[in-house]
């Protein structure tokens, strides 16, 4: 039972991850930013960030936001943006069926989640009704 409750685990996190990464930053020149919800902070290399997040490219910097289907996005100085599910290049079809996509996931890591909780608060109420029992009263001499 341990066993499938590890496997479970470690599905759903998997589905989260996917389900998170949006796009790559990849810093070129210069100062840029990005801010994951706790304020800006500088970047060097590449960064992976979800929808909602923010870059911004200081004065003499450059960037690049390399989305999961091939969209690239070129930043240069003094650009703000805000990292969204979709890349700029998705329209049409493929936006819908991206669109649909996450649904599907967002539906199967929610009851990924609620199985797992399911099985954690069983676990738990077993072990619980397990230490309640009464022992077998002692024989009389």
């Amino acid at each position: 039972m341990r066993g499938l409750l590890a496997a479970l685990c470690f599905g759903c996190s998997l589905l989260a991850a996917t389900a998170c990464r949006a796009a790559t930053i990849q810093s070129i020149q210069g100062e840029v930013s990005v801010n994951q919800g706790q304020g800006f902070h500088q970047i060097n290399g590449a960064v992976e960030v979800k929808a909602g997040d923010s870059v911004m490219v200081s004065p003499g910097g450059s960037a690049t936001v390399s989305y999961a289907d091939g969209c690239n996005v070129e930043l240069h100085p003094g650009a703000v943006m805000v990292i969204a599910a979709l890349s700029p290049c998705a329209s049409g079809s493929y936006a819908e069926e991206q669109d649909k996509n996450s649904d599907v996931t967002n539906w199967l890591f929610g009851a990924g989640l609620l199985g797992v909780t399911g099985f954690i608060a069983y676990e738990i109420y077993q072990s619980t009704q397990n230490n309640h029992q009464q022992l077998p009263q002692p024989a009389s001499p």
